[in-house]
């Protein structure tokens, strides 16, 4: 089994509990106007490993990962859209008895079968939440969200503990009324760890250049963005 990645970043601490390892799985079907990561878009780029060949590369930290309270994250790119690669990975990892935790980085882009199951295998999910209704994903992404709302339905009842991640973006879905949507969105959740609302990346724009490509997001980049929570409703 072979995948694509473009990445390996070892001691990372955004992507999930205590220190990581996290595998940055190359190509997205979204393109978010924002998006910070550019370089992982396309499914042709990256580098060809095979799944022994990544899970070699994080099992030479993992005992200071496990003893540190860490694990292993994959994100993107969407690591969703290689699932049986991410899978494969996980496989390697536990036939080498690493006892490492696995947490996911994910829109929730992908079919219910392919969601549930890589979920599935999982300790924790970052679950990407960027708008409250179909509207605005189609708009900034330019995808159809069907399948991320009927994912995160599913994953509120999973019972596998996730955090949903809000990329606040200045006049795109900053608004109070943007983060309400997302809270009603959210309700109910039992498994549902915490939310957290993360500023625009301002580096975004620098990495298009270096790839040779016009960055023109649509909003006003320089203002900064409105991080003020909301309640979550019962």
């Amino acid at each position: 089994m072979t995948g694509r990645v473009f990445e390996i970043r070892e001691f990372t601490l955004q992507d999930g509990p205590g220190p990581r390892t996290t595998v940055f799985l190359q190509g997205c079907p979204l393109r978010c106007a924002w998006c910070h990561n550019p370089e992982g878009q396309e499914f042709g780029g990256g580098r060809e490993m095979t799944a022994l060949e990544v899970a070699d590369e994080v099992v030479k930290t993992a005992d200071f990962l496990v003893g540190s309270g860490g694990g292993v994250t994959f994100s993107g790119g969407e690591p969703l859209s290689q699932a049986g690669f991410v899978l494969a990975v996980i496989e390697r990892l536990r036939s080498a008895e690493s006892r490492l935790t696995y947490a996911i980085e994910t829109s929730g882009f992908a079919s219910a079968e392919v969601y549930r199951e890589v979920v599935a295998k999982m300790d924790l999910v970052l679950q990407d939440v960027k708008f409250p209704d179909l509207e605005g994903y189609r708009r900034w992404t330019g995808a159809d969200a069907s399948s991320i709302f009927a994912n995160i339905a599913w994953l509120k009842e999973s019972g596998v503990p996730f955090v949903a991640r809000m990329p606040c973006i200045p006049g795109v879905n900053d608004t109070r009324e943007a983060k309400e949507g997302v809270a009603r969105l959210l309700a109910g959740a039992p498994n549902l760890l915490k939310v957290e609302l993360l500023p625009y990346n301002r580096l975004a724009g620098a990495k298009y250049v270096k790839l040779g490509r016009g960055y023109s997001p649509g909003f006003d980049e320089d203002r900064d963005p409105d991080l003020s929570p909301v309640e979550m409703v019962p």
